[in-house]
């Protein structure tokens, strides 16, 4: 067979994916049952390592199923072959007739990630059956994006800072000099506000993580077909990181909304090019040119909420896109203009949005909220290498020094183990460690003679995106936040890698070479969310989620002691936060400081003693009861 051949790549990529994975679960199972106790060939059973046990068995059994050749279903019936039939469907080669069933396909993967989320939520987290989705946020971040959504829903940009007691109610990434405002910037604040009135924020972000499930199942139909689109929405839509996501106030799911409808547009865009260089469809340009558009809204839109990650989702499309406009700007201006047009007017609205955004905040169209509160509060946390020596001249009284000496001085020893966490949580939190390293190995090799060549975008945008967070000294949130967007095209390029496997083992008669692929697929998604006793005592997704709880179980705790204990309203408790924990922070407003019970900070800052911060408090709310708490010990002591 030719080394150039299209299946000979698919096997090579499979037998080294294999080799790689094996090079994982190997050792880790040795060290394993090194460490078991009794009897080693029962206990192995047991308490599992669920990235690479489950593997290990599925390895143990491979030889077995590739010598079995006998069919799968001796007699498929005739829902199977046309089940089949459907799943080899694109938008190149779909019939007319197979809209309804390409709708009925995106409305199950809506549904399965609706049901992901709404399970996520009900789970309970506390001896006495309060849930999770019952709890308040957990994360400053998320404290900050509820202040801007509040805002943005009264009707306004900013908020007055207080005039006489401003300093008692710095909160976390929230400006406070004048204005009153997030550091965030508005796209997430603004997806969230509507959600706000029937009282549950997080209703939102359970919307959109459906929506980006459904471009998910879209994105693979356009770039293969109907059953890599499914099995990529699914994967999804079961990710225990986009769905335990789902259950935060953070700007990942809104960002990946906008960015769906980004990617899909534009691949839509480029299959509307060829067939209107084909003359396939006479009216190609006009709908090219809406293509555009709706790509660029997205985009624009993702830029709004998370303008790095934005910019490296979309670096890639843009080098393709300036490529095609070089070599068709002369003889075809009228479509070039179209896109460009499409593109270039939801950008440019995106960034007057910012530009006027920025300016009710810092004063400046150019300076950014997040720029200004990084400079006055976190300079050690600033983007770029040698991050804290960089910021020894810019700390002032102001600096918050309990939470900006948690910054890391970045090198590139460190920049190097940042990407290596970034890419190994960011695979374990999609689908799984060995799934991943397998198949998209698969990818790797076989893909090159066997796939569209659009599908090369998806990984450029994976490494784009990785790429551009090289200068920052966190690695994020489970290890790999500032990558989150990345776990999605994963999943896509996971599903490319099972059509070139299973075309590739029924080309060769071995069909349960194809059953063999399902359940390690099956594994993977089994173990990231169940937890299958006494096998495995949690699943990745129980982890997330009490990981998730202790900060949102304190929050809720706190809420209930102040129930309970104030009954003089309105109110003012003064936080006096304990210094060993800089990941809870009590002082959290509306922004209009006018809520029954206010949170101020105790002292108010570096320069002001606790007892000039009470009677400050007394003098600017006369009219409020005078509670002060004291973090490390949780009491509650009543001043006025």
């Amino acid at each position: 067979m030719d080394h150039n051949d299209p299946a000979r790549q698919v096997l090579t990529g499979f037998v080294i994916g294999c080799a790689i994975s094996l090079a994982m679960i190997v050792p880790a199972e040795i060290a394993r049952w090194n460490e078991l106790t009794g009897e080693p060939g029962t206990a192995w059973l047991f308490d599992m390592n669920v990235d690479t046990t489950p593997y290990a068995m599925l390895f143990i059994l491979a030889p077995v199923m590739w010598v079995l050749r006998q069919p799968l279903i001796a007699r498929p019936p005739r829902l199977w072959n046309w089940f089949q039939k459907w799943l080899r469907e694109s938008p190149r080669n779909s019939p007319t007739g197979s809209r309804f069933s390409v709708i009925l396909a995106m409305l199950f993967v809506a549904c399965v990630a609706a049901w992901s989320c709404l399970r996520i939520a009900g789970t309970p987290v506390t001896a006495d059956g309060v849930t999770f989705g019952a709890l308040p946020p957990a994360y400053h971040d998320e404290y900050s994006y509820l202040f801007q959504a509040e805002t943005f829903a009264a009707g306004r940009l900013s908020f007055p800072s207080h005039p006489t007691a401003a300093r008692m109610f710095d909160q976390m990434h929230v400006l406070n000099e004048g204005h009153f405002a997030s550091r965030y910037f508005p796209g997430n604040g603004f997806w969230i506000a509507p959600f706000l009135l029937p009282g549950n924020p997080f209703a939102g972000h359970w919307l959109a993580t459906v929506i980006v499930c459904v471009f998910v199942f879209l994105i693979g139909r356009e770039l293969s077909c109907n059953g890599v689109g499914l099995l990529a929405g699914l994967l999804a839509a079961l990710s225990p990181g986009l769905v335990l996501f789902g259950n935060t106030l953070l700007a990942h799911q809104p960002t990946l909304a906008g960015l769906g409808l980004f990617i899909y547009s534009f691949l839509k865009m480029q299959r509307l090019l060829d067939e209107a260089r084909e003359a396939v469809s006479p009216g190609s340009v006009s709908r090219v040119a809406f293509a555009a558009l709706l790509s660029g809204s997205g985009l624009s839109f993702a830029m709004l909420c998370r303008p790095m990650t934005a910019a490296g989702v979309g670096l890639p499309f843009g080098i393709w896109l300036a490529w095609w406009l070089v070599r068709n700007a002369r003889h075809d201006r009228r479509t070039t203009t179209r896109v460009v047009a499409g593109f270039a007017v939801p950008l440019a609205v995106g960034f007057v949005i910012a530009g006027v955004y920025n300016t009710s905040v810092t004063g400046s169209a150019f300076k950014t909220p997040y720029h200004l509160y990084t400079e006055l509060f976190t300079p050690r946390h600033m983007f770029g290498f040698n991050n804290v020596e960089r910021a020894r001249p810019l700390i002032t009284d102001r600096t918050l020094e309990n939470y900006d000496q948690w910054a890391e001085n970045l090198d590139a020893s460190l920049a190097v183990q940042n990407v290596c966490n970034r890419f190994i949580a960011s695979w374990q939190w999609t689908i799984g460690l060995v799934a991943v390293v397998l198949l998209g190995t698969v990818f790797l090799v076989g893909a090159w003679r066997n796939l569209d060549g659009r599908w090369w975008l998806m990984l450029a945008a994976i490494l784009s995106l990785h790429a551009a967070h090289v200068p920052y000294w966190y690695d994020g949130i489970f290890h790999w936040h500032y990558v989150f967007e990345s776990g999605v095209l994963w999943c896509l390029i996971v599903a490319a890698a099972v059509q070139l496997l299973v075309t590739y083992f029924a080309n060769v008669d071995r069909p349960w070479m194809t059953a063999w692929i399902g359940l390690l697929l099956v594994a993977s998604v089994v173990t990231n969310n169940v937890a299958i006793r006494p096998f495995q005592n949690v699943a990745r997704l129980d982890a997330g989620i009490s990981q998730l709880a202790f900060s949102r179980i304190r929050y809720f705790r706190f809420q209930q002691q102040l129930r309970q204990q104030i009954r003089q309203l309105p109110a003012l408790v003064l936080v006096r936060h304990d210094p060993a924990d800089r990941h809870i922070d009590y002082v959290t407003n509306h922004p209009s400081l006018t809520g029954p019970i206010l949170f101020g900070r105790l002292p108010a800052d570096a320069r002001t003693t606790e007892e000039e911060t009470v009677k400050l408090a007394e003098e600017s709310f006369p009219d409020r009861s005078l509670f002060v708490f004291d973090a490390a010990s949780s009491r509650l002591i009543r001043i006025r």
